[in-house]
């Protein structure tokens, strides 16, 4: 073990995982520092690598000319900060004089820096194409043609073995640097050791001193910090980034002590760590911006609560003919909402889009399966695809995966590429033209590769790998978590989500994210086998769960982009319920149509009929060069927990989260604590995400769609070379002349008692520094659904209202 071992685990868990492009999920960037103030964090993420946490000025100035921000927004935001010497004039008079400038330059916190500054060489880009190219062939699972025989040595030896060999750092000038690194132990934690104790800094430097570093390769130091992550949930090992830093440090070694300046070097960068100055200091465009952006969502946290003491609460309906259990998305609410007033009999329920049951899906003619659940916790289930011809299928299966692996190795390989263009490109002139018109899709349906082959063909999942008290388990737990335990209608479709976009690397980031960045169809179809299942019905009833026996549940597919809605298998429903069934599609059909009209503004699309609208947007999903699919959940800046009808009628414009919950009916408030420490935060992800990714998408961002390329098959570079991007691209948050998100923190609502929320933020510390370090923002709603708190910190609230929600001492 390092004798740095504390700090290296402080290092590490500033960075935040990021997951490959085959389950990319919303990763909120400054994961590791949500122990910090979100303004000493700016400041941070400023100094040491030029990150920016805020829009610039011009932007903040624009919101206020347009009057999304106002006068008394800047001045609450002014009061906040303590500069009681600014008035509003003022400040705005200093921000406009300071707009065209730019936040101060990162300092030099590396070795590297201040090489680069005197060589005047950019030795950063130098490292991270050379770090960069090693990592994408090491991590190489899908292209390589000889395969990596470097994975089993760890990252560090892989490195220390490329990097004598690799004459790129020579050329470029850096003399003796296959030397210096020959030099190194082979024990990364030893090298560690040794290096860091010859910079003689105390803990916190030490921290920054890394922090830094890895910030210069922050894509792959993400990626690497992913796959700790994901071997923490399931075992596996977890010191690759440790390795990873140790790759870094040898650029550093070799400025420090083999560089033809090193003495020089070596002076001004002890210079710089022991003048007593701090560290990182706030500048003056970062605290004007800062104060804007505080208005900015106070400006947001206005027109929200407004909307809902505009709205107040609605009646709920007696009696229904079917519920639709969706996805928090807030794709989902427009849907909703389009739903409810076509048919108010048709009642909806937002629910986390794994529906409660975290399985591992394993296809036919697979043994690795997909993990069908949010990336906080492991899969627990297995479910496998099965049908009725099950040897046949699976031989069929493995047939075209090995010729389209075969076929996919031809194309790639470093040698068969060459003859691939040649002789046998121009045989695809033809697929090329037909894709171009939107006459085929680019790519083969993925349904045809999964369960929707057989979906006329009877049973598609085996579940007997999950044990019926596992099974009662999950059902009795979704059913009491969706607020369904007593009140279930004739019908219930349990509605999964998924996107449509071809030629798209992230398109796995339009799909679900509890799901774990697939489409939500299989969780939903697991719900529906078991809730369906006789046996499972008679042991909830022995805990007090009855499921009327007309009732059937139906597994549906929401399609984001084009906003149909896909009966998965309907084939449970009988002859004599075909035309209830009928009829509740007419509602779901109508539905479709007033949510496509509603979204072609924000999509630009010009039809004026539901069927040019609809034909334009299948065109969308098939168009190989459309960079704009959908917009995903760009605009999401809220977050309400509370009954439906606190929020039925109520226009959120597709930017809300909307999860269903009833306090009366939680009696020790164990539901609202699983909400508040899973899909609250992963909707703080998103939310910061799309956040990061706009407020800089240099940094935090993948940069422009049309110049990636796909690296190693788990992530993209933007042209040829430089670091892996992570975040999403510019496209997903503007559209080409104005940002379509808007950076604001998520407002969380709840309905429910301030004391019960006050004892699960004591006790889940990382949940309650969400909020006392401002990274998001808590609400209180009342009965009458208004919104009438607001969360300060240290468990303090301010009242707009004095109107509590009377509660026991006993329940809590």
């Amino acid at each position: 073990m390092s004798t740095y071992q504390r700090v290296l685990e402080k290092t590490n868990k500033r960075i935040a995982p990021s997951w490959p492009l085959k389950n990319f999920v919303a990763v909120n960037p400054y994961a590791g520092f949500t122990d910090t103030d979100y303004r000493e964090t700016a400041q941070i993420m400023d100094s040491r690598a030029g990150v920016k946490m805020t829009m610039p000025l011009s932007f903040y100035l624009d919101q206020l000319d347009k009057g999304a921000i106002h006068r008394d927004d800047v001045k609450k935001a002014i009061n906040k900060s303590g500069k009681q010497d600014f008035s509003v004039d003022s400040f705005i008079v200093k921000a406009k004089a300071f707009q065209e400038k730019v936040s101060s330059e990162n300092q030099e916190y590396n070795f590297l820096d201040i090489a680069s500054r005197l060589d005047q060489t950019n030795w950063k880009e130098l490292m991270v194409d050379r770090v960069s190219f090693w990592a994408a062939s090491h991590f190489d699972k899908y292209v390589g043609i000889w395969g990596n025989k470097d994975l089993e040595k760890g990252l560090y030896r892989a490195w220390i073995q490329e990097a004598q060999i690799d004459r790129s750092p020579e050329i470029m000038g850096l003399s003796g640097f296959r030397s210096s690194i020959k030099q190194l132990p082979q024990n990364p934690l030893e090298f560690i050791d040794n290096f860091l104790s010859q910079l003689k800094l105390d803990e916190e430097e030490n921290e920054a001193y890394l922090h830094a570093l890895l910030l210069k390769v922050l894509g792959w130091s993400s990626y690497i910090a992913g796959l700790d992550f994901h071997n923490t949930l399931y075992d596996g090992n977890k010191s690759n980034l440790k390795e990873f830093l140790a790759v870094l440090l040898t650029w550093e070694n070799y400025f420090l002590n083999h560089s033809k300046n090193k003495e020089k070097i070596k002076a001004l960068w002890y210079q710089k760590w022991h003048s007593g100055e701090p560290l990182h200091a706030e500048n003056e465009v970062l605290k004007l911006s800062l104060i804007f952006q505080d208005a900015l969502d106070f400006a947001s946290q206005k027109e929200l609560k407004s909307s809902f003491k505009e709205h107040g609460a609605f009646e709920t309906e007696d009696q229904v003919d079917a519920q639709m259990v969706f996805c928090i998305d807030v794709r989902s609410e427009v849907f909703r909402r389009n739903l409810e007033m076509v048919n108010p009999k048709i009642e909806t329920v937002g629910f986390a889009g794994f529906f409660g049951f975290p399985v591992k899906y394993v296809p036919l003619g697979h043994d690795e399966g997909k993990n069908q659940c949010p990336v906080l916790i492991p899969s627990s289930a297995l479910v496998k695809e099965s049908c009725p011809d099950e040897s046949h299928a699976t031989k069929k299966r493995v047939s075209d995966h090995q010729i389209g692996k075969t076929w996919k190795k031809f194309k790639s390989g470093a040698v068969t590429s060459f003859g691939f263009v040649s002789p046998i490109g121009l045989s695809f002139l033809p697929k090329i033209l037909l894709n171009s018109f939107h006459l085929t899709r680019p790519l083969k349906d993925p349904k045809k590769d999964g369960t929707g082959k057989w979906l006329k063909e009877g049973k598609m999942l085996d579940l007997s790998f999950i044990d019926i008290a596992d099974k009662v388990s999950m059902a009795a737990s979704a059913l009491t978590g969706m607020g369904l335990k007593d009140k279930v209608a004739r019908f219930v479709l349990i509605t999964g989500h998924g996107s449509s976009s071809v030629n798209n690397p992230h398109a796995s980031g339009l799909d679900c994210g509890a799901c774990g960045g697939h489409s939500g169809e299989l969780n939903a179809l697991t719900a529906q086998y078991i809730f369906n299942d006789p046996e499972v019905r008679n042991r909830l009833k022995e805990e007090g769960i009855h499921i009327p026996e007309e009732t059937i549940f139906l597994a549906c597919l929401h399609d984001t982009t084009t906003d149909d809605i896909h009966f998965i298998n309907d084939t449970w429903v009988p002859e004599s319920r075909q035309n209830e069934l009928h009829q509740l599609k007419e509602s779901i059909v109508l539905a479709s149509k007033h949510t496509r009209l509603e979204r072609k503004l924000r999509l630009q699309v010009d039809g004026k009929s539901d069927v040019e609208i609809e034909k334009q947007l299948k065109a969308r999903a098939q168009d190989w060069a459309q960079v704009r699919p959908e917009w995903g959940l760009a605009g999401c800046h809220s977050f309400i927990i509370a009954p439906r009808n606190r929020s039925k009628g109520v226009k959120l414009n597709g930017k809300s989260f909307l999860h269903n919950y009833q306090w009366q009916e939680d009696s020790e408030f164990k539901i609202l604590e699983s909400i508040m420490t899973a899909p609250m935060v992963v909707t703080s992800w998103i939310n910061l995400q799309y956040y990061a990714s706009t407020t800089d998408n240099q940094h935090l961002g993948a940069g422009n769609k049309t110049l990636h390329n796909i690296t190693s098959g788990l992530g993209v570079l933007e042209g040829s070379s430089g670091d892996l991007r992570i975040g999403l691209p510019i496209q997903s948050v503007h559209n080409g002349e104005k940002f379509e998100h808007i950076p604001i923190r998520l407002n969380v609502v709840i309905e429910a008692p301030t004391a019960a929320i006050n004892k699960i933020l004591e006790k889940h510390d990382h949940i309650r520094q969400l909020f006392d370090h401002e990274w998001i923002f808590l609400h209180r709603m009342n009965e009458s659904g208004k919104i009438t708190q607001t969360y300060q910190k240290n468990l303090e609230w301010s009242n707009e209202a004095r109107v509590e929600i009377p509660i026991e001492e006993s329940v809590l």
